[in-house]
């Protein structure tokens, strides 16, 4: 495995306010996906946030299975969405955030909200997203970096990574180092890293992954969760 680039990040209070307490995470997987849009969101104020911050209240909160593609900052410079909402439904939550950010859009597809970036997008990450994965083995408690960089260090990601020099960057920030359960086995085969990484939130503790650009000229990719 090639060394990795490490970035250390404090712990943030995100500025969602919940206005409301008292509720119970839910595994990601527990949900079906006809019902999965008409979940009750509660009172919700957002200030000043980005929209990658705005939607870690989901499956932190909520735990609702969710992917997210963000775009390149470089490319269209990150906004911040100040959002006051009642409580509403998972559909009505995610029409009103993404109209504060009208760059990108979301789909409920095989049981995971979509999010991605409809302007400005960066080519690189949906072709990694639409790249075909021979197989994927996940046993026992691993934490999540592992699985960030086992991911990224398969040979059908790699050998693109190489192409196009851009090198992996870990982030050790809260949770990051949280393990799987002991009893954990996750095996997959010929799939894309879309389904991949969807299938790992919807069978797993995992209940987000989150894929970015970073870096001076965007030399590094970001997976985490």
């Amino acid at each position: 495995m090639r060394p990795r680039h490490i970035a250390t990040i404090r712990i943030l209070t995100i500025g969602v306010a919940l206005l409301l307490s008292g509720s119970c995470v839910v595994r990601a997987g527990a949900f079906d996906e006809s019902d999965l849009l008409g979940v009750r969101i509660r009172p919700t104020a957002i200030k000043g946030e980005s929209i990658g911050q705005a939607l870690e209240l989901l499956p932190d909160a909520y735990g609702i299975p969710l992917g997210i593609e963000l775009g390149d900052d470089k490319l269209s410079p990150r906004r911040k969405v100040n959002l006051d909402l009642p409580e509403t439904n998972l559909k009505d939550f995610l029409d009103a955030l993404i109209a504060k950010d009208p760059r990108y859009t979301w789909k409920l597809e095989g049981g995971v909200i979509h999010v991605w970036p409809i302007s400005k997008r960066d080519t690189l990450l949906p072709s990694l997203l639409d790249t075909k994965i021979s197989h994927f083995a996940i046993i026992g408690e691993l934490n999540r970096n592992a699985i960030y960089d086992m991911i990224m260090d398969l040979p059908e990601i790699r050998s693109k990574l190489v192409i196009v020099g851009v090198e992996p960057l870990t982030f050790k920030g809260p949770g990051s180092w949280g393990k799987l359960a002991k009893d954990t086995f996750f095996n997959e085969s010929n799939l894309t890293l879309r389904e991949l990484l969807d299938r790992i939130v919807l069978k797993t503790e995992i209940n987000q992954w989150v894929l970015s650009r970073w870096g001076k000229n965007s030399e590094y990719i970001s997976l985490k969760g």
